[in-house]
């Protein structure tokens, strides 16, 4: 495992909802040394919908839900979870802006403020974040969910790197006193990534999880598939030379 130096993490997480916040948890968890970037730390795993479907057993979803609960306080039982895991977890706020790239190995991001974050591993959790417009009434902003801006430098690197795009939308109903909205967006293609492994193939070191890939789910579902990619990252440094990790 990498030492525990500023800016520098075994696996690096883009993006705080519900699956990359899962991803971090576990395995900050497990003893990785992991940073978890979000655009904004008061609305990570805050659902903006109703919750349709029960948590999985083993996931922080499951331990922060109540049925019942206002959605504020679930956000802050997970970031209390999360920011617990300090110093092996770095939770923090900014903007992803390109992939830092060596020999066709991604080794962690440059942000709009201007330090770069190396690790081993990075995850795109970026949900619905890439290339998005959303729509209220007749109003139409570049937004991933309400208040929340989209990664538009992000996206358009993406893009110069010759990754492929496949159209998404979702719509959330009017909820908790906010208005309905419809977003679209862009996912990744499917041929950009592996299911099985999570792999964001065109470089290595690269993963992604959520509905950046899937295109939808709902909150139970990406919370499992973060869960699930924790698993594989962990079997990924487990058997590691030892001269390596």
């Amino acid at each position: 495992m990498m030492m525990d130096t500023p800016n520098r993490y075994d696996v690096l997480v883009v993006g705080a909802g519900f699956a990359g916040s899962e991803v971090a948890y576990r395995l900050a968890q497990n003893g990785l040394r992991v940073g978890l970037l979000t655009q904004s730390l008061d609305s990570l795993f805050l659902p903006v919908t109703e919750i349709s479907d029960p948590p999985a057993e083993g996931t922080l979803f499951a331990e922060v839900y109540e049925e019942g609960l206002p959605p504020f306080l679930l956000h802050a039982r997970a970031k209390w979870r999360l920011e617990s895991l300090a110093p092996r977890l770095h939770l923090f706020q900014a903007t992803a802006t390109r992939l830092c790239i060596e020999d066709g190995r991604v080794l962690g991001v440059e942000s709009w403020e201007g330090p770069e974050y190396r690790a081993r591993v990075t995850v795109l959790a970026l949900g619905s974040f890439l290339g998005a417009r959303l729509r209220v009434g007749e109003i139409e902003e570049a937004a991933g969910r309400l208040g929340e801006a989209a990664y538009p430098d992000f996206y358009a690197h993406l893009r110069e790197l010759g990754f492929r795009f496949e159209p998404s939308s979702l719509s959330a109903p009017p909820f908790k006193g906010a208005p309905g909205y419809t977003v679209r967006f862009d996912r990744f293609a499917s041929e950009e990534w592996d299911r099985e492994s999570c792999r964001l193939t065109r470089f290595s070191g690269l993963f992604g999880v959520g509905v950046c890939v899937l295109g939808s789910g709902s909150y139970a579902q990406v919370s499992l598939e973060g869960t699930r990619l924790a698993e594989r990252l962990l079997e990924f440094f487990q058997n590691l030379p030892v001269e390596d990790a």
